[in-house]
């Protein structure tokens, strides 16, 4: 994905990406009992990435960890980072393929949340969560 299609993501109607927002905490809802807070999808994704499972009682650097896994994974769909390998924790080694755009907090918001519906359009669309990007 170029700088201009992550333009022209970001130029997205807010209304569209609340609407898809809401398909996917309703699904979070039943899945999980849980509302779809950025932080709470990213290290869900972070446990499916890192694919040990939930484990409770971790401390908050492992979760820190599971989140960061799981923002790359998001990313990783945008075409800004890539997997090249594990490392001994069993976390994948992330590079970034291209720079990050310079965005304000809002607008950074926007990605991710853009960047985890791209995400869940891949993975879970059959359970009526992604609408294609």
């Amino acid at each position: 994905m170029t700088d201009d299609h992550i333009e022209a993501l970001l130029a997205t109607d807010a209304a569209e990406v609340e609407t898809r927002w809401q398909h996917l905490d309703a699904w979070m809802q039943r899945r999980f009992g849980r509302p779809a807070t950025i932080e709470a999808v990213l290290f869900l994704i972070g446990i499916q990435a890192h694919g040990s499972g939930y484990q409770p009682d971790l401390d908050r650097d492992r979760k820190q960890s599971l989140i960061m896994e799981g923002t790359y994974c998001v990313f990783e769909t945008l075409g800004l980072y890539e997997r090249v390998g594990m490392n001994d924790d069993g976390f994948w080694i992330w590079e970034r393929t291209r720079p990050l755009p310079d965005l304000d907090v809002e607008t950074q918001e926007k990605l991710l949340r853009l960047a985890i519906l791209r995400y869940f359009d891949e993975f879970l669309d059959e359970a009526g969560v992604g609408h294609g990007t």
